[in-house]
């Protein structure tokens, strides 16, 4: 069987998290990075299978899904060897649901709005009402962190998807150890269990804040 074809960029936290994911249930992947400021994402080709035009998106054999989300919890219902990283359990599936809106709704969403106006704006600052917004969003996770993991006391999507967003944020906006306990322990301890952590999360959000601050002084030269 050929290999889940991932559209992605090396930089956006859903994208890691369909790897990690897949790297997790030892699911191979044929991952192909896209360059978006070149449109890539919005030729025909792409737009017929995702007329969203995001990424991630995946094709298994003939069958394109978008959204990180969706497409993390797919793989594990169909590829995964156990239920561990979504357990069948409604309850505890509809917490990791509860966590995964977090990530989008609120840890993506408040990274995207930040960085948006500087990427693609030619905004000059970082706005210190999306910065309070960002440092709100630690107060959030820290309050949801009841054991060493979002969801129970075991390793969920809810961990590997909030991980990736959350990994961008820390490097862009270090969270305060003080404020914020929980949170550093948590990061720590993902570092730990989530393999390849470093190469998803520590590498490519560093590679997201060197191109942050290179666009703040390209921007504040026009």
């Amino acid at each position: 069987m050929a290999p889940i074809v991932l559209y992605t960029t090396r930089r956006t936290p859903a994208g890691r998290a369909v790897e990690i994911t897949a790297k997790m249930i030892g699911l191979e992947l044929d991952v192909k990075f896209m360059d978006l400021t070149k449109k890539e994402h919005m030729t025909e080709e792409f737009l017929k299978m995702n007329p969203l035009h995001t990424v991630p998106t995946i094709v298994d054999g003939d069958v394109p899904l978008y959204d990180s989300h969706a497409i993390i919890i797919y793989l594990v219902s169909k590829y995964a060897k156990d239920d561990k990283l979504y357990p069948k359990d409604l309850v505890t599936q509809a917490r990791i649901n509860a966590m995964l809106h977090l990530e989008s709704g609120v840890l993506f969403a408040r990274l995207r709005g930040l960085l948006e106006p500087i990427f693609y704006k030619g905004c000059a600052e970082l706005p210190q009402d999306k910065m309070d917004g960002i440092y709100n969003a630690y107060d959030l996770v820290e309050g949801s962190l009841q054991s060493d993991y979002l969801v129970g006391n075991s390793l969920t999507l809810a961990d590997i998807s909030c991980c990736t967003s959350l990994s961008s944020l820390h490097t862009l906006f270090p969270a305060d150890a003080g404020k914020c306990p929980k949170l550093i322990a948590y990061l720590k301890r993902l570092e730990q269990v989530i393999p390849d952590y470093h190469e998803f999360n520590t590498v490519r959000a560093e590679e997201a804040n060197t191109y942050l601050k290179l666009k703040l002084e390209e921007n504040k030269k026009k």
